[in-house]
């Protein structure tokens, strides 16, 4: 806008002042942030279409955040992979990671990756060698997967672990893609899914599935009734763009 406005503000000593620059584009009328909160980076795409196209949405999604995967050889694939596994047990190891990954972007050539974590090492070590173009699109594509595990719950970051363990998360992945053809945002209806989409191997496997999706906000039962709670899209929508990535990396295994 043009108007101006002057304030002045008292910074107590000791203090840092620190701040960020945020475009804004301004298209057709109308404008919008160039960063967005990860919980609505994530979640926003997903929210303009339902069905079928929540897959092909999330598709596209990886092909321009995700692209530089599919270039990968599959000993590196396995490090990313391992990596996400890591701090998918451990809150400060995905906090790091995530921070790390940010300041790649924001800094200038020669930015060094440090970490005191053994886990974190083989990945920074592989990234530090690759040149700032593909180091950009390695940090993308990992900050992409990242945002979707911020917004699980830490119970069902370990049982999505043990579901990668169980070689079950494409399984899943159909059963929670089938979950949002139902409009969760449209209050507390019952629908039937798939029973066969609960179908597992061994019953463990079962009540795992049913006790992720509960955390995401549908009551499930091995008939395939579903209840949505308190209008779940939202958490529903998380877990899926979880489910894909894993289900992504764990296929170069």
């Amino acid at each position: 806008g043009t108007r101006e406005n002057s304030q002045s503000i008292i910074i107590p000593k000791g203090c840092t002042l620190a701040f960020r620059i945020i475009q804004i584009h301004i298209r057709d009328g109308a404008w919008d942030l160039g960063h967005i909160p990860k919980k609505v980076k994530v979640i926003r795409s997903l929210q303009a279409d339902s069905g079928k196209k929540i897959l092909e949405k999330v598709e596209k999604e990886f092909q321009n955040h995700c692209q530089i995967f599919s270039k990968l050889s599959s000993d590196l694939l396995l490090i990313i992979l391992n990596t996400i596994k890591a701090v998918m047990r451990d809150n400060n190891l995905l906090q790091e990671l995530s921070q790390k990954m940010e300041e790649v972007a924001e800094q200038n050539d020669g930015y060094e990756l440090k970490t005191q974590s053994p886990d974190l090492q083989a990945l920074f070590s592989s990234l530090q060698h690759s040149p700032r173009d593909r180091l950009l699109q390695l940090a993308e594509g990992i900050t992409y997967v990242l945002d979707a595990l911020h917004e699980l719950m830490e119970d069902q970051l370990l049982l999505l672990l043990e579901s990668l363990e169980r070689k079950i998360v494409s399984q899943q992945l159909k059963l929670v893609e089938i979950l949002l053809t139902h409009g969760l945002d449209k209050g507390q209806e019952s629908f039937l899914v798939d029973a066969r989409l609960l179908s597992f191997p061994h019953k463990e496997e079962q009540k795992l599935t049913i006790a992720l999706v509960e955390m995401s906000g549908v009551q499930l039962q091995e008939d395939g009734s579903a209840l949505p709670r308190d209008q779940p899209f939202e958490d529903v929508a998380a877990l899926f763009v979880a489910l894909y990535a894993l289900n992504l990396l764990s296929a170069s295994k």
